[in-house]
C-alpha cells in the first residue's frame, strides 16, 4: 500500500514537473527575443497571471503588447508573456486568489478600514460555480468571474494582488534575464561559438 501511495505521489509530482517545465521554461528557453525582450515578456505575464483577472489574461497580455509596441515603440516577447499567466491555473486559481483577498483585508484592517470577510469555502464553492456553469459560455463566465473578484470583493482582492504582483514581476524579469543569458551563452559555447556571434545568428532583431 505503502509503495502505491508513493507511486501515485511520484507520477502526480512529475506531472506537475512536466507542466512547469512546458508552461514556464520551455517558452523562455526556445524564445529567439533578445533578452531584454524575452525577460520583459514573462515579467509581464507574471504580473498579469498574479492579478484576479480569471479567464481573460491572455487578452490582458496581447492588450498591454499592442499599447507597448505601437504606443511606447516598446516590444517584448508576446509568447512569452501570455505563457507566463499560467502561474494562475485552475490548481493554483483558488488558493491564489483568496490569498490576494486576504491580504488585502490584513492590510485595510493594519489601516483600520473595515472590510467584507468571507471563508475559504465560501469564496471556492462561489468561484467553482461560475467557472463549472455548464450554461455559461466562455465570454460570460470571464465576465461574471470578474464582476466577483473584482467588483463584489473589490479593492481588497485588486489590493491584494498588486502586492504580490509588482515584486515578483520585478524578480521574474532579472533571474529570466540573468538564466537566459547564461542559457544562451551555454548553447554558443556548445556549437564552438562565441555569444555575439550566436546572437547575431539566431536571435530575432
Amino acid at each position: 500500500m505503502q509503495i502505491k501511495s508513493n507511486i501515485i505521489m511520484n507520477l502526480f509530482f512529475q506531472k506537475i514537473s512536466d507542466a512547469v517545465y512546458k508552461h514556464l521554461i520551455e517558452p523562455i528557453i526556445e524564445s529567439v527575443s533578445p533578452v531584454r525582450q524575452a525577460s520583459a515578456g514573462a515579467a509581464i505575464g507574471m504580473f498579469v497571471g498574479m492579478t484576479p483577472t480569471v479567464g481573460i489574461q491572455m487578452w490582458v497580455v496581447f492588450m498591454i503588447w499592442l499599447f507597448c509596441k505601437y504606443l511606447l515603440r516598446f516590444k517584448f516577447d508576446l509568447i512569452i508573456g501570455t505563457a507566463l499567466v499560467w502561474i494562475s491555473n485552475p490548481l493554483t486559481m483558488f488558493f491564489l486568489y483568496y490569498g490576494f483577498l486576504v491580504t488585502g483585508q490584513s492590510i485595510f484592517s493594519w489601516i483600520n478600514i473595515d472590510t467584507m470577510e468571507i471563508t475559504y469555502s465560501a469564496f471556492q464553492t462561489r468561484l467553482d460555480a461560475i467557472v463549472n456553469n455548464p450554461e455559461s459560455g466562455s465570454l460570460d463566465k470571464m465576465i461574471e468571474g470578474v464582476n466577483f473578484l473584482v467588483i463584489d470583493l473589490g479593492t481588497p482582492m485588486v489590493l491584494g494582488s498588486l502586492f504580490y504582483a509588482i515584486p515578483l514581476s520585478f524578480l521574474t524579469y532579472f533571474v529570466t534575464h540573468k538564466y537566459l543569458y547564461l542559457y544562451r551563452v551555454s548553447r554558443a559555447k556548445k556549437l564552438c561559438m562565441d555569444y555575439v556571434d550566436w546572437k547575431n545568428k539566431y536571435e530575432r532583431p
